[in-house]
């Protein structure tokens, strides 16, 4: 059987390396970004490592011409896209982290449940779940009278 100190500097060791990778995941992510333009290619957004807008660019003057509803729900569904993609960026970069700890079973509160952290990182269920719901927001844009 191993002695106890060779096991706790085995410990410490796997903690600081740990905390090493975190703050290296931390680190990269502050900066990462995800861009997304819409399917019909008139609408841009870029969002951050925690999902924050961080621009919104609009091509070719489409925008201009479209209803304020049509607008509002491409802008809702590219931004939930682009949200997604990072959701899924940010779960592959600590996944790995989170798989080199010791496993903790039947403790409560040790494993980490990715969906239940971060919704659905899949896109296609975002989709198919605005889909389902009429792929419309719920609230209307309405322009001030003159």
């Amino acid at each position: 059987m191993e002695p106890v100190e060779e096991r706790l500097a085995k410990a410490m060791e796997a903690l600081e390396s740990t905390r090493a990778a975190v703050a290296d995941a931390e680190q990269r992510l502050r900066r990462a970004s995800v861009t997304v333009t819409s399917k019909d290619r008139s609408v841009e957004v870029t969002v951050g490592a925690q999902g924050d807008l961080l621009a919104v660019k609009f091509h070719d003057g489409k925008y201009r011409s479209m209803p304020p509803a049509q607008l509002a729900a491409v802008l809702v569904e590219t931004i939930g896209q682009a949200r997604a993609r990072m959701s899924r960026q940010v779960v592959d970069t600590y996944r790995p982290i989170s798989e080199g700890l010791p496993q903790l079973t039947g403790i409560p509160g040790t494993e980490i449940e990715w969906d239940r952290l971060f919704g659905s990182t899949d896109e296609e269920n975002a989709s198919a779940a605005r889909k389902k719901t009429g792929g419309t927001p719920r609230d209307e844009i309405l322009e001030d009278s003159p």
